[in-house]
This record gives structure tokens, sequence and C-alpha cells, in this order.
């Protein structure tokens, strides 16, 4: 199953190719562009929005088109953390 194309761009950290999307509420959210079997983030177009949503475990099981968010699989994350 392939789910559709979205823009990528390499992360400024590390050599991994991210999609930009924003959360439910309008914050920017760095997510990994190969979708994974761990995965617990669905991308959905909404108007002229990429919009990243965090599914719960129970809804997550057995898909194959989901995405983990970045600042979890980013060695580097710990630096781009507002604190």
């Amino acid at each position: 199953m392939t789910g559709p194309a979205y823009p990528t761009e390499r992360c400024k950290s590390c050599p991994a190719q991210v999609i930009w999307a924003t959360t439910e509420r309008g914050k920017p959210m760095p997510v990994d562009a190969a979708p994974t079997s761990d995965g617990t983030v669905l991308l959905e177009q909404v108007g002229s929005r990429l919009v990243a949503r965090v599914l719960p475990a129970h809804r997550a099981f057995g898909r194959k088109d989901l995405r983990k968010s970045h600042f979890a699989s980013c060695p580097d994350a710990a630096k781009w953390r507002r604190r």
C-alpha cells in the first residue's frame, strides 16, 4: 500500500528525510518520511495544511501507512527541544 507523496527535506541534525506537518493544535512537527510498522502518526491533508495526528495504540495496531515523529527517532532530538 503506497500513500500520497509529501515533500521532504533533510533533518538539520541527522541524514534522515523528514516531512513537515502541523499538529492539530497548529504546532510544527517533523515526521519521518518513511512509513513504519511501529508508527503512530497519521498524515492527513486538511485544506491547505498537512496535519499530523498521533493515534492511540489500539487504532495504530497493524497499520502500515503510519510514520514516527522525528522527535522520537532523531539521535539529536534533545538539542531541539524547547525548555
